[in-house]
């Protein structure tokens, strides 16, 4: 980072204003804080007794809970001497974005030399969280350092999320849970609707429940007002969730909160505004293969 840039330190600016004085007075004094960069590049992730597959910054932002317990394990040894951790989700090259400071409330020893600690939100950087960008520096590699190591801040963007709708980045990470798809809509936002107005798809919904998946496809003459999946996704909004498909209509009128309680929406592929029919069927009934969702495996019926 070149010297004429630096600006700021995210020591100094967790400082500023006091947002928490019990941080503030252990950062001036024992300085007992560490600065996490999260960045596990496995494939696979041991977290709590299961085996998971994704990026950290996924788990972030789709699986929040399943991030914060791989945050909790970890060896004994690095932080159960530390009072507050400092945690950021790596990202491009070296740089890290800030998602919260924790206080270290103790550990319980899971299994060897790993540690389950009680690391719990500190309360007042709410308006830095997720926005502020820092250069961690050219040593990745160490990944837990002390506060005393200075991190300048590169940038303050938007963030992941506003008014409980996460920022649209590409199709390809798009996954919404049923709240997120009816904030959208009822909230009319812009950005989500000149991307979703823009292209028809194979989109995919999960239960995630039980596990079982429901493949279906935008295109004109599948959409009343043609918009591409702005129009389809639309219907699942309004409908609490059920679409009006046959199958998971039916699971609504058994229990008509259950959709809202446990959909979650992705994009499989995009296909153009002027896809023929024919292309997107052939496109949807391949997945449906795929995750053979026809099957008792998933909620296809055709």
């Amino acid at each position: 980072m070149d010297s004429n840039t630096k600006i700021i330190t995210i020591q100094d600016l967790l400082l500023w204003g006091n947002k928490n004085q019990d941080f503030s007075n252990e950062a001036n004094g024992k300085h007992r804080i560490k600065l996490i960069r999260h960045m596990d590049k496995r494939d696979e992730k041991d977290i709590g007794d299961k085996v998971y597959e994704g990026s950290l910054y996924m788990f972030y932002r789709n699986y929040k809970d399943l991030f914060l317990t791989y945050q909790s394990e970890q060896k004994t040894n690095f932080f159960e001497n530390v009072e507050y951790i400092v945690s950021f989700i790596g990202e491009e090259k070296c740089s890290a974005r800030f998602v919260g400071v924790y206080k270290n409330c103790g550990h319980v020893k899971i299994r060897g030399e790993i540690s389950k600690f009680d690391f719990r939100k500190v309360a007042g950087f709410e308006e830095l969280e997720e926005k502020v960008i820092i250069d961690w520096g050219n040593n990745a590699i160490s990944w837990h350092q002390w506060w005393e190591h200075e991190k300048y801040v590169i940038r303050i963007d938007r963030g992941m999320s506003e008014d409980d709708i996460p920022l649209f980045t590409s199709y390809e990470d798009v996954v919404l849970d049923f709240h997120q798809l009816r904030a959208i809509f009822d909230k009319n936002n812009e950005e989500w609707r000149a991307k979703l107005e823009a292209c028809n798809c194979v989109y995919l919904i999960l239960d995630k429940h039980t596990g079982k998946q429901y493949v279906g496809v935008t295109y004109r003459n599948k959409n009343s007002d043609g918009k591409g999946i702005w129009g389809r996704w639309k219907v699942y909004a309004e409908t609490n969730g059920h679409g009006n498909d046959i199958s998971l209509r039916e699971i609504y009128d058994k229990d008509n909160s259950y959709p809202a309680s446990y959909f979650q929406w992705c994009i499989l592929e995009i296909l153009p505004l002027n896809v023929t029919d024919k292309y997107a069927i052939d496109r949807e009934t391949l997945y449906k293969k795929k995750f053979g969702t026809r099957s008792k495996f998933g909620y296809n019926n055709n």
